[in-house]
């Protein structure tokens, strides 16, 4: 069985750019720091639309694989808010 592309993991722990080229969300894992439900906003890095957002409970992990194709950043990726989190590893191609 063959792949059609290579999944990457970049870990953040503070807003800026994940992947400047064309790319696609395929999941994450989020940490919440403890300090109050988390939220999470992912935006596209050409036009700043805001192409995935999620809450983290408190003290609580995140962990989401996406169906299918996942999402598209057109643009590239950037982590725009990153609220009450320890870190993210997002997963994308």
């Amino acid at each position: 069985m063959g792949f059609s592309t290579d999944v990457k993991a970049t870990r953040k722990t503070s807003t800026g750019a994940v992947f400047a080229g064309r790319t696609r969300l395929r999941g994450l894992i989020a940490a919440n720091s403890g300090g109050g439900d988390g939220l999470l906003v992912l935006q596209d890095n050409t036009d700043s639309t805001t192409l995935f957002e999620c809450d983290v409970a408190n003290g609580d992990v995140f962990a989401f694989n996406l169906p299918t194709d996942g999402v598209l950043f057109p643009g590239g990726m950037k982590v725009s808010t990153m609220q009450n989190l320890s870190g993210v590893t997002i997963l994308h191609d």
